[in-house]
């Protein structure tokens, strides 16, 4: 039986920048569909609503490990349709997704793909910044999600949002049903059941915002098991 009480620090295919660009492309293929299937965007978005209502002049916010960008196109057609001013800003350590992201971006001159080692814990773009991590830290072992968070919780840093996955043996096998059915890559497949398996319980998350002496935060259950969870300041 499997069990689901500890993250599972299996390794996925998809971080290996080696991965064969036709399997590459597959897989975020298939993980777009998911994420407009189940929702995950909009997810996000209203996490960003608060912020993006409260500053008149442009937000930074800054997608880490944006992949091919999907999601910061996504909030950039939005902010559009709202006339909210932006500055979009997506890091990914893989030179094929800046690639790929950065061409899908041509027509969005608010939106700007770097290639960055996340763990070379680069400063934040500058201030009046809001930090996006979408299917992002699970990736990560315990320690190195306290100092990634840690890092990013300075003066110019308004809030980090966080959409992950809910580690739990219903979440994983409604997910490999789901997945023998709509997805055609076998790396999505594979990869996304590794991932609900390295996803976090509420009292994780709970755990680290203690850990981190934030000035506020919060955790909220989303369908289909996401948690949206929201870092604001540090205690002085």
């Amino acid at each position: 039986m499997m069990d689901f009480k500890k993250r599972t620090y299996e390794a996925e295919a998809m971080d290996d920048l080696s991965l064969p660009e036709t399997e590459l492309q597959k897989a975020l293929a298939d993980i777009s569909r998911v994420n407009r299937y189940l929702g995950g965007h909009r997810s996000s978005i209203e996490a960003l609503k608060p912020y993006l209502y409260r500053h008149e002049e442009p937000l930074c916010i800054l997608d880490i490990g944006c992949g091919n960008g999907e999601f910061l196109r996504y909030l950039a057609r939005y902010c559009r349709k709202q006339d909210y001013k932006v500055r979009l800003i997506g890091w990914d350590i893989n030179p094929r997704s800046v690639a790929s992201a950065a061409d899908l971006a041509a027509e969005f001159p608010e939106i700007s793909i770097e290639e960055k080692n996340i763990l070379d814990f680069p400063g934040l773009p500058g201030h009046n910044t809001v930090v996006i991590c979408n299917l992002f830290l699970h990736h990560f072992r315990e320690n190195e999600i306290k100092k990634l968070l840690d890092n990013w919780l300075d003066d110019t840093c308004k809030a980090i949002v966080v959409n992950d996955l809910h580690r739990n043996k219903l979440a994983y096998y409604l997910f490999r049903l789901f997945g023998a059915i709509f997805m055609k890559s076998e790396v999505a497949r594979s990869d996304g059941a590794i991932s609900i398996r390295r996803g976090f319980l509420r009292e994780e998350l709970q755990d680290f915002s203690d850990q981190l002496s934030v000035n506020s935060y919060s955790i909220r259950w989303k369908w289909a098991f996401r948690y949206l969870w929201v870092l604001e300041g540090r205690k002085k």
